[in-house]
């Protein structure tokens, strides 16, 4: 599995330098999450995820991105921290001259901790979003929701596997440039 995953990284690596015929683009997306359950058990969580990447026509993107998550659950609270890395792809459909939809596939390779104690894993997700172009390649993007599957493996205990669809509950927005070649 880890030769399979690492063989998709470097096709989505080729593939992203290729692409430098057109432009580039840098990224910064911002999740925040909220939620509070039938028990009264509060959960918090705050993500931020840079990418770079470059935009070989005007609908396809490859790239690498970085994300970093901070979550707090429970009283007492239970903190957790996570770092992540890997590769992106990203279609794009321009809808006008402003607004374009596009949908992201973001797979990172995770390192963390939970209450002190470390793991590590491997997550991918899909999410849709909406760019609004400003001027000279600046646009605003809004993402909403996401589609997802996590597995990790925390030290002393066994691996364990997560599939998620998340619409509603959580919102990004974050800010990207494209810059000309």
């Amino acid at each position: 599995m880890k030769k399979y995953l690492l063989g998709v990284m470097l096709a989505c690596a080729g593939l992203s330098s290729y692409a430098q015929s057109n432009t580039v683009l840098v990224y910064g997306n911002l999740g925040i999450n909220s939620s509070k359950s039938a028990m009264d058990i509060k959960t918090s969580s705050f993500e931020f995820s840079p990418g770079v990447g470059y935009q070989w026509n005007d609908h396809w993107t490859g790239g690498v991105n970085l994300k970093t998550t901070s979550a707090k659950t429970g009283s007492p609270e239970i903190k957790t921290t996570s770092f992540g890395a890997g590769p992106f792809v990203r279609y794009a459909y321009p809808l006008s001259d402003i607004f374009a939809v596009y949908g992201q596939l973001n797979t990172n390779f995770l390192a963390g901790k939970t209450a002190g104690v470390k793991m590590n894993g491997f997550e991918s997700t899909l999410f849709p979003a909406i760019g609004v172009n400003l001027k000279n390649g600046f646009a605003l993007n809004f993402n909403f929701g996401s589609l997802g599957f996590a597995t990790g493996k925390v030290k002393g205990q066994n691996k364990t596997n997560s599939f998620g669809l998340n619409f509603g509950s959580g919102v990004g927005f974050g800010m990207s440039k494209n810059f000309g070649l």
